[in-house]
């Protein structure tokens, strides 16, 4: 197996055909679970897990309130619009806010003590569990309506050809559905700030498991993260590879797993080059930007020959092709920038610099 411990952040769902990709090449991937001893939305979610593909990790285990919040959330989820609006603006810490959530927490019996501190934890506990409801509704009318959605996509690109010297009306027209077709497709809760902020709160009294990288599964997640490192450094990430993966696995976890290992063996190599080329990077000091030495590749093109290998195991035609980009943030190694303790050992300990991947559109 192809070792390299990477968090998926802020995302708590990596058992989807999108992102079962990030699997050939992040081995163990990490992702946080609000609650402890949670079934996976995915059945097949234990394969994963027991393989060692994935490791779920809950950073504030509720231990005697476990069975009361899983029936707060169930509740919650009956009424999610009303509480979306009454939680989702996660920068308004009000009084008003922790009263309506303290009352929440009494009507279903979780114990918790009244600090600001304290209800602001379980106030994060119940942003999040929206959050991954919502994208659960999200992904179920994705799947229902994809074929729709893709059929007027062609319907407009269509009309769009045959458009020629078309009046205002006609262009103002095929903007609009433009602009609900770039609607839908974007994701129903618009909250990266919240999911992101809402796990660094919950961060931050209980240490990350140990990493060399963390992966966001958009641009907007990856933002958050950027525009701190811009505020604190007074300079901005730095490119500096693009890997290329299949959009999408599709099919049953045993043979998505089968998969991913034959073609974890087949590059084996080019994983480890890979690995030694990033955590050169992150220990160089000083990190010269304009240096050779501080771009990839340096020496041999590993994504090139990862690129060659992927279409023979997973061919574009097939599978589509996304791409995964890795950013370094020199002199702020991500747990430090983000102020969250990391467990004992961590495995980039001496990492001088952050290690970040974004991975693109579809």
């Amino acid at each position: 197996m192809n070792i390299y411990d990477t968090l998926f952040f802020p995302d708590t769902n990596i058992f989807t055909a999108s992102h079962y990709p990030l699997l050939l090449f992040f081995t163990p991937l990490h992702f946080l679970r609000l609650i402890e001893n949670e079934a996976g939305g995915n059945s097949e979610s234990d394969l994963f897990l027991r393989r060692g593909l994935c490791r779920a990790d809950t950073p504030a285990p509720l231990g005697e309130n476990r069975t009361q919040f899983l029936r707060l959330i169930d509740g919650i989820g009956k009424r999610r619009e009303y509480y979306l609006a009454q939680l989702a603006i996660f920068s308004d810490s009000s009084t008003k806010k922790n009263e309506m959530v303290s009352a929440l927490l009494q009507e279903f019996g979780v114990r918790h003590q009244s600090t600001e501190t304290e209800l602001d934890l379980w106030r994060a506990r119940m942003v999040l569990a929206l959050a991954e409801m919502l994208d659960r509704d999200e992904e179920d009318v994705r799947e229902e309506y994809s074929e729709q959605l893709d059929f007027f996509k062609e319907e407009i690109a269509a009309l769009r050809s045959l458009q020629g010297a078309g009046g205002t009306d006609e262009v103002d027209l095929l903007n609009k559905l433009e602009n609900i077709m770039a609607e839908l497709e974007e994701p129903r809760l618009r909250d990266s700030v919240n999911r992101v902020e809402s796990w660094l709160l919950i961060l931050k009294n209980h240490p990350l498991p140990s990493v060399k990288v963390w992966v966001a599964a958009s641009r907007d997640c990856g933002d958050r993260i950027f525009t701190r490192y811009e505020a604190m450094s007074k300079t901005s990430a730095v490119p500096v590879l693009k890997l290329a993966l299949p959009a999408y696995i599709e099919a049953s976890g045993k043979y998505v797993i089968e998969c991913i290992e034959k073609f974890q063996e087949d590059t084996s190599a080019v994983h480890r080059g890979l690995v030694m080329d990033f955590d050169r990077l992150v220990k160089t000091i000083p990190y010269l930007r304009d240096s050779h030495e501080s771009l990839l590749p340096y020496g041999i093109d590993w994504a090139e020959q990862w690129e060659g290998k992927l279409d023979e195991h997973f061919p574009a035609a097939r599978y589509g092709r996304t791409h995964l980009i890795f950013y370094l943030l020199p002199g702020q190694p991500l747990a430090r920038l983000l102020s969250v303790p990391e467990s004992s050992g961590a495995s980039h300990d001496q990492a001088a610099h952050g290690l970040l991947g974004i991975l693109g559109p579809h």
